[in-house]
Parts: C-alpha cells; sequence; structure tokens
C-alpha cells in the first residue's frame, strides 16, 4: 500500500471522528459498529491476499484385500496325551559305549 492511500484513509478518520464528536451515544455506537464491520472485511481481504494457493488433488488408492483362512479344530485328546508325556518324568539309564571305545 502507498503512502497517499493510507493519508487518504487518515483523513476519512479524522472526519469521521469530527462528526462522532457531535452526535449523541447511539449514534456513536452505530458508527463504531460499521468501523468494526469494515475493518473485519478488510482483514479478511488480507489474509485472503497472503494465503498461498494450494490445489487438492485426489488419488485413487488400491488396497489388496485379505483372505481369511480357518485353520481346522485340534482334537481334544491329543494335546492331553502329549502333556501327560512331558510331565511324566523316568530315569534315563545309560547306554553301553560303542565296540570302537571299550577299552580291553
Amino acid at each position: 500500500m502507498n503512502k497517499t492511500a493510507l493519508h487518504d484513509i487518515q483523513k476519512t478518520l479524522n472526519i469521521i471522528r469530527n462528526q462522532i464528536d457531535a452526535v449523541d451515544a447511539d449514534t456513536k455506537w452505530a458508527a463504531l459498529e460499521l468501523m468494526l464491520a469494515s475493518s473485519a472485511s478488510v482483514v479478511a481481504l488480507a489474509k485472503k491476499m497472503t494465503k498461498p494457493d494450494t490445489k487438492t488433488v485426489t488419488r485413487k488408492i488400491s488396497i489388496p484385500k485379505t483372505k481369511v483362512i480357518k485353520q481346522p479344530v485340534r482334537q481334544a485328546s491329543k494335546p492331553a496325551a502329549n502333556d501327560a508325556a512331558r510331565t511324566a518324568i523316568n530315569p534315563i539309564s545309560p547306554q553301553k559305549p560303542l565296540p570302537n571305545q571299550q577299552i580291553s
């Protein structure tokens, strides 16, 4: 913004201030509301000007479908037999030495 535009805005605001001094409170409130609305629109315009342009790109992505494979259920009798064999404690007997390792 150049200096002449700012100077013109300042002149206009001084004229508004002089006019507001001569009126009643209701008119002062109305003038203030107009000035707030005007400044809000100027702020929105400034934000729009400084905001970078962005483009939305949509892409299609293929997601492979997973196949659910059900495993067969084990019978209850087999694991019980395995558990019994695991828990049974049997003494281990020593093995005889191989023939080439025997002391003569």
